[in-house]
């Protein structure tokens, strides 16, 4: 698959991230994770799991991030296409729509039975 063909694959999984965050359904944004996966988010240890991904997020939305805004940038294959890195950059909106937070990311994807799942998620603030 070419890469604006990986492009677009991702940019689907992203949207898919990001409704169900701003619905609060953290559960299933977990459930895009491998089930093995690294979530390294700001101000946190490497966690291993989907539980503390589900954890961290209610966190940021108990903090008041309302929305995640996530913006691919680029997006690769490696390994044959069956995992993928993906960098971009993001904006934590309030329920007001003001600026939380905003800063950059890297993420690599592994195909987990034909679908592409986040198996490392690192993110860090511009400020």
């Amino acid at each position: 698959m070419a890469d604006s063909g990986l492009k677009a694959v991702i940019s689907e999984r992203l949207a898919q991230f990001m409704k169900l965050y701003d619905a609060g359904d953290l559960k299933a944004v977990s459930e895009l994770y491998t089930e093995d996966c690294r979530f390294m988010a700001p101000g946190n240890v490497t966690t291993i799991g989907r539980q503390s991904v589900q954890d961290t997020l209610a966190g940021m939305k108990a903090a008041g991030f309302a929305r995640f805004v996530l913006t691919v940038d680029e997006v690769g294959g490696i390994e044959g296409g069956d995992t993928v890195y993906e960098r971009g950059h993001f904006e934590l909106l309030r329920e007001d729509g003001s600026k939380g937070d905003e800063g950059k990311y890297i993420a690599i994807w592994k195909k987990v039975n034909g679908v592409y799942m986040l198996a490392i998620d690192c993110f860090n603030s511009n400020k």
